[in-house]
């Protein structure tokens, strides 16, 4: 989905998904893990903090097949931002979350402190 400002210029697109149906033999994440510990990061400004983010599989019969990479958004990305690779930076001194999408669409919240 894609949001259109009033001059027709995309602002905002949505997250793709990509899901397994029941019944084959391939299946979806059931969740994602990092390296974070609670969920929850502390970093100085300037500095940065590797997630390393992994998926789980909903079982281990199933394989799941990559479409694409987990993907990682800041909800501030003034205070923290992240990479494609899950680097999260600290800029300036507050609080954000950064989500962490698998490609079927689950997702850990990470709760960044910067300082």
């Amino acid at each position: 989905m894609v949001a259109l400002n009033a001059k027709n210029k995309v602002v905002s697109t949505s997250k793709t998904v990509h899901v397994a149906t029941a019944g084959g033999k391939v299946g979806n994440s059931k969740k994602v893990t990092t390296k974070a510990k609670k969920n929850k990061v502390t970093v100085k400004v300037k500095k940065t903090f590797k997630l390393a983010a992994k998926t789980v599989p909903q079982s281990k019969k199933l394989k799941v097949k990559k479409h694409r990479v987990i993907m990682y958004v800041s909800s501030n990305p003034a205070v923290a931002s992240v990479t494609k690779k899950g680097v999260i930076k600290g800029l300036k001194k507050g609080k954000c979350k950064v989500y962490a999408y698998a490609q079927n669409g689950v997702f850990a919240v990470i709760t960044v402190t910067v300082k």
